[in-house]
């Protein structure tokens, strides 16, 4: 959604507050808009042409605390806002508490938008307007499931780092917060743009891999304890003999019952579940130890290097290699 630029044009972004929001939820993305109006004015082509104006307001202009315990002033209440371009919503370390008041008067601020963002838990306060209503969104990958299951409506995307549809922009959570607000910054100014606002934070414009990386596999224990006891076979022993025929022997189901009821429980397939639990294993391989690839993916229940490698891909979205670099 590239906007053309007019001399003099100012933009306003507005960010609402409340109690217990994450403070790198507005003061990232408000960082990334100051050095890009810095940018601006560093370059005589442009000086000038584009700036844009932050504004934070709360259900009733009362400073707010936030998740880490400071305290934030904001500028005015959500329903005083009378100019706006772009309305981002911050998250917090939970599911936000908003009353139906301000989620009414948010609703009302965002019908007004040019585009609107959240991050993190923020899509929550995003989806009590109705706006995500039959749109992909993101939220973190802690709480996508909670997601949709207050909005069933909202097609979640716990993979992606920031997902864009329309003129609804959304992220999965904390650092990504600066994702996203570099990627409205390129919209509007352009890539070149938004990579020196990059450079100046000592970041990337984007990152390789989604959120999907950082998840892991809680939350996912069967409640049958035939079920439970594949499940610690497939965790203590992911090199081994992991077939549906051996789990459905070692849990004394049919296979068909295992599978029907594997889904069911787990909420994925045994296929699926196997593989996730061999990367999470690959994964704490790569970062704790010095082995080979090859070694690792012989340990972890690939077989190859080259199997390890597409099941990074599919889960995680990054290689092996690159999930080395960036977190031993």
């Amino acid at each position: 959604m590239k906007r053309r630029r007019e001399p003099g044009q100012r933009h306003m972004v507005v960010i609402p507050l409340f109690e217990g929001v994450q403070s790198i939820g507005f003061s990232g993305p408000a960082d990334v808009f100051s050095a890009a109006n810095a940018a601006n004015a560093s370059d005589t082509a442009v000086a000038g042409e584009f700036r844009y104006d932050v504004l934070t307001a709360s259900p009733d202009g009362s400073p707010v605390r936030t998740s880490n315990g400071l305290t934030v002033m904001a500028h005015r209440t959500v329903g005083e806002v009378a100019e706006v371009d772009t309305v981002l919503v911050p998250g917090a370390e939970g599911v936000p508490a908003v009353d139906r008041g301000t989620t009414d008067a948010l609703g009302a601020l965002v019908g007004r938008a040019r585009r609107v963002a959240s991050v993190g838990t923020g899509a929550f306060v995003l989806a009590g307007t109705g706006i995500l209503d039959r749109r992909r969104a993101a939220t973190h990958w802690e709480f996508s499931e909670e997601l949709v299951r207050r909005y069933p409506g909202v097609h979640v995307d716990s993979r992606d780092t920031v997902v864009r549809d329309g003129h609804i922009t959304t992220a999965g959570g904390g650092a990504s917060a600066i994702d996203l607000a570099l990627s409205l910054v390129e919209d509007d100014l352009g890539r070149e743009v938004s990579q020196l606002v990059a450079r100046s934070l000592v970041t990337y414009v984007s990152k390789p891999g989604g959120q999907a990386q950082f998840a892991d596999l809680r939350d996912r224990d069967a409640r049958t304890p035939a079920l439970r006891k594949a499940q610690n076979l497939i965790s203590s022993c992911p090199g081994g003999d992991l077939t549906l025929r051996a789990l459905s022997g070692h849990a004394g189901l049919s296979e068909r019952h295992f599978t029907r009821l594997f889904r069911a429980q787990v909420g994925m397939s045994v296929r699926e579940y196997v593989e996730r639990v061999r990367v999470a294993t690959a994964t704490r391989m790569l970062v704790e130890t010095v082995r080979s690839p090859e070694s690792i993916a012989r340990e972890a229940g690939f077989g190859t290097e080259t199997t390890m490698r597409k099941s990074f891909l599919r889960v995680l979205r990054v290689l092996p290699a690159e999930y080395r670099n960036r977190f031993s």
